[in-house]
């Protein structure tokens, strides 16, 4: 199969698992990447680029944020810009699953083994979230990149590797796990490692990440609470659910997880009935097909295979209750390396046939109950059925309705950078009924009890 087959064929399938991603808009985190996003100069889209001046974000991500949204909303307005927006990032995650394929095969993969492992990584329900929620697109491109930075670094072209290695950093700064994920490379392909080219190698990529780091740390910064660190049993349970993820669970297993580390499999089949099976029975047939191969073909290679699973998972591993498949964009590849390396024939078949009906339901499965889905629908019936013409006449609005309502309107227009957007800015303070411990007595009070029923 030639390279632009290959690529039109993970590109059809992909678009084929995640069609219906096409529906949907902006909603919760959007919003304030929209505010932060705007730019009237050339003088200020540069300044995206000014770690000193990130307008109170948390963090620095330039290509994936500011940029990104700056110029969809530009070309297409914020009407069109999410669907415009939708159809980019499906083309990402097609080149993620080639740029997987390409580097299956210089990592000496027979050419149908690293098509099919492409195949999988591309359809994999892990890209739900990345898929699903614009504001997610920073994980696909940190991963495009890196990918690009992988395949020149196997390639021998240090120039072009280090650059996209930079280029992947700038959207996401769980790109620094790039060079560990090279040395593993480096080590499968080098039997023999020697210390002087490792230091000739390496210490250009241990520079820029010093730097980086420099960079990020030192400067002003808020850090979220979910973003503290936390050790012991905690990442052991991380590790096992990320494992767990990459062989098709469902992120809403998490809700059905018992002390400390069972996992009520069948109240969770007994509330999602046929899709919920689905995903359970896929989910452990397939993990039971990687134990098998994980054993019975255990090697030096196997083990650096779970070190870049490990070393892929660095930066989310020691985070408390942080566990979001789509941070497994690096981590699910020696996974599948492993599985196709030990399986073939029909074998090779039977595996991604496993992959793919686990993905497509877990997709149909999380598409009903994702928080992302569910509030992407909320700011699209906000924005349509709300008579924001009136709303954006007064400078303080206060959301009101009965219990949640107010509150998960609040999450979906994330508090008031959604109304701001909307309204352009003319709004100046945005209030909703049961979040707000104080509430301006002079704000205009709207109802959504009849919106949201």
């Amino acid at each position: 199969m030639s390279k632009f087959k290959a690529y039109l064929f993970i590109l059809l399938a992909t678009s084929l698992a995640y069609a219906t991603s096409l529906k949907y808009g902006f909603s919760q985190d959007d919003w304030y990447f929209l505010l932060i996003s705007r730019a009237t100069n050339l003088s200020e889209v540069i300044n995206f680029f000014n770690p000193l001046a990130q307008s109170g974000f948390a963090f620095f991500r330039p290509l994936g944020t500011q940029l990104y949204y700056f110029l969809f909303t530009s070309v297409f307005g914020l009407t069109f810009a999410p669907l415009f927006m939708h159809i980019f990032m499906l083309l990402l995650q097609a080149s993620n699953g080639y740029l997987v394929y390409r580097l299956a095969q210089k990592l000496r993969l027979p050419p149908l083994s690293a098509f099919l492992v492409g195949l999988a990584y591309a359809t994999h329900s892990a890209q739900f979230l990345s898929l699903f929620y614009i504001a997610a697109t920073q994980q696909l491109l940190a991963a495009f990149f890196g990918l690009y930075s992988l395949n020149h670094f196997l390639d021998r072209r240090r120039f072009l590797s280090i650059l996209f290695f930079i280029l992947a950093l700038l959207s996401k700064e769980t790109a620094i796990v790039i060079p560990a994920v090279a040395f593993i490379l480096y080590a499968l392909t080098h039997p023999i490692l020697k210390v002087k080219p490792l230091i000739i190698n390496f210490s250009p990529y241990f520079l820029l990440s010093l730097v980086y780091l420099l960079v990020r740390y030192l400067l002003p910064h808020t850090i979220q609470s979910e973003y503290h660190f936390a050790f012991g049993l905690n990442v052991v349970s991380t590790l096992r659910w990320y494992l767990l993820f990459a062989f098709g669970a469902a992120e809403e297993w998490l809700r059905y997880a018992t002390y400390p580390f069972g996992i009520n499999l069948l109240q969770f089949i007994h509330d999602f009935r046929i899709l919920g099976f689905s995903v359970v029975v896929f989910t452990l047939a397939t993990f039971s097909l990687f134990i098998l191969a994980s054993f019975r073909s255990f090697s030096r290679r196997t083990l650096l295979y779970l070190a870049w699973f490990v070393l892929a998972l660095a930066p989310v591993l020691l985070l408390a209750n942080h566990r979001y498949p789509h941070y497994l964009d690096l981590a699910l590849i020696p996974l599948l390396l492993i599985l196709y390396r030990y399986y073939h024939g029909k074998w090779q078949y039977v595996v991604t046939i496993l992959i793919l009906l686990g993905s497509i339901s877990n997709i149909w499965l999380s598409e009903r109950l994702h928080w992302t889905t569910n509030r992407s629908q909320m700011a699209a019936s906000a924005q349509s059925t709300l008579d924001w013409s009136s709303i954006c006449t007064h400078s303080s609005v206060v959301f009101i309705g009965p219990d949640p309502l107010p509150r998960e309107l609040s999450y979906t227009l994330s508090l008031a950078n959604g109304p701001q957007v909307i309204c352009q800015n003319s709004l100046q303070s945005v209030y909703y009924q049961g979040v707000d411990p104080v509430v301006d007595p002079a704000a205009f009070p709207i109802d959504i009890s009849s919106v949201f029923k």
